[in-house]
């Protein structure tokens, strides 16, 4: 006789509102105090980066050259986290979605949400546009969805 599983999906839909609420939070809740007299589209073009790998090479050389101890921690956990905070999204969507359990629409699908949040954070003036942003985040949830890959099968 097979051994039956609880169903688990209530505690995986928990766990993905949680998740998005962290995520939410730290992408979203920063105070700016702008300068009212830049205007806003000079502070779009401030807060644009559109060269791909241009922010993770500055941060690269950084980390390689530079002595400053806290701009060395302040790039390893931009880099790091950008690919880690997003690990659970890759791993919980395909969990929770079959739909998403094929990789090619899993990651137009993540492509595009990404790219919405990078959007978001840009006009809401909460954050950059950055493409690099966008390259390592969807790095973390693909991460993710091959852990996830590798744990269904076992």
């Amino acid at each position: 006789m097979a051994k039956k599983h609880p169903n688990t999906t209530p505690f995986w839909r928990f766990a993905f509102l949680v998740y998005c609420g962290v995520m939410f939070w730290l992408l979203f809740y920063r105070s700016h105090s702008w300068n009212l007299e830049i205007p806003y589209k000079e502070l779009l073009r401030q807060n644009t980066n559109l060269m791909p790998l241009r922010t993770i090479e500055n941060y690269r050389y950084v980390l390689q050259n530079s002595t400053d101890t806290y701009m060395r921690s302040h790039c390893f956990l931009n880099l790091t986290g950008n690919v880690l905070l997003f690990a659970p999204a890759g791993w919980l969507l395909p969990r929770l979605w079959k739909r998403l359990q094929n990789f090619f629409r899993f990651f137009a699908v993540s492509s595009g949400f990404l790219f919405l949040i990078e959007t978001v954070q840009l006009f809401s003036l909460l954050g950059r546009f950055d493409i690099d942003d966008l390259i390592l985040n969807l790095g973390g949830m693909t991460i993710g969805f091959l852990f996830y890959t590798i744990l269904k099968k076992k």
